[in-house]
């Protein structure tokens, strides 16, 4: 049966038609479908970052908890020109060389088992800043969500890594009072340096003490500068109002990377 069409794909000459294609007709697709968003199977990169998020504060609820229980608070050090205006007691004063020898180890062992966790926490938070600053910005796009909800999303994704900074900001303030507490404990217990009788200290050995006590609190021991991780005025006045600075961004992620890298 003859095709009804083949008069239509006729030209004057008797030869066959050939279809137009979409280059020639000057057609231009409005969505480019090499796009890599387009090609990646996997989670987008904002669900990514929220899982991520997740992760951070499952660890976190136990960090939090841990914070809790060893009540560092305890070891905070009253200021000396208190002291030296009203007649006080030290509260943090063992009375022999020995308590403060158990009192300084107490306070070393209690900033390890804050410093190893804070570690783990502060990369995984490197992970998720470093997601966000390269994978969303004002142009990001999803192919399966509204803009309405991404931008619900990055609401998210960025009180999230606000909520992170708090954590490490708590760690890094207990981290602190413990170093200020052990510089105490080293002041008393230099005063039984070359004492004589059972509360005798010998210059060498305290020197130690002080050195490898530096070794922990510089945060060499654990590979963490967790100084970096205290919040300031401006910053938490941004945290507070959820705001993301963006602009200082990059700085801050050179500065994380050194602090944990």
């Amino acid at each position: 049966m003859p095709n009804p069409y083949d008069d239509i794909l006729k030209s004057e000459d008797g030869e066959q038609r050939s279809t137009p294609k979409a280059e020639t007709s000057g057609f231009k697709p409005t969505v480019d479908l090499d796009d890599p968003r387009f090609l990646n199977t996997g989670p987008e990169p904002l669900d990514e970052i929220l899982e991520d998020i997740e992760a951070f504060n499952v660890q976190a609820a136990k960090f939090s908890q841990l914070l809790s229980q060893l009540s560092v608070a305890d070891h905070k050090v009253k200021s000396n020109v208190a002291r030296m205006f009203f007649i006080m007691d030290d509260p943090q004063d063992r009375g022999s060389l020995a308590g403060e020898r158990q009192y300084h180890a107490l306070k070393e062992k209690k900033f390890r088992l804050i410093a190893a966790p804070m570690r783990e926490l502060a990369i995984l938070h490197l992970a998720t800043v470093q997601q966000f600053n390269r994978d969303i910005d004002k142009n990001y796009y999803s192919v399966e969500k509204t803009d309405r909800a991404v931008q619900s999303d990055i609401t998210r994704a960025i009180n999230g890594i606000n909520l992170q900074r708090r954590v490490l900001a708590d760690a890094c303030n207990n981290l602190q009072i413990l170093h200020t507490g052990l510089k105490d404990t080293e002041r008393r217990i230099k005063t039984y340096v070359n004492a004589g009788g059972v509360d005798n200290i010998s210059v060498s050995e305290y020197e130690l003490i002080v050195r490898q006590r530096e070794e922990l609190t510089s945060g060499r021991e654990h590979h963490l500068d967790y100084e970096f991780f205290d919040v300031n005025l401006l910053d938490k006045t941004a945290i507070s109002l959820g705001i993301y600075l963006k602009e200082t961004s990059s700085q801050y992620l050179n500065k994380l990377e050194r602090a944990v890298l």
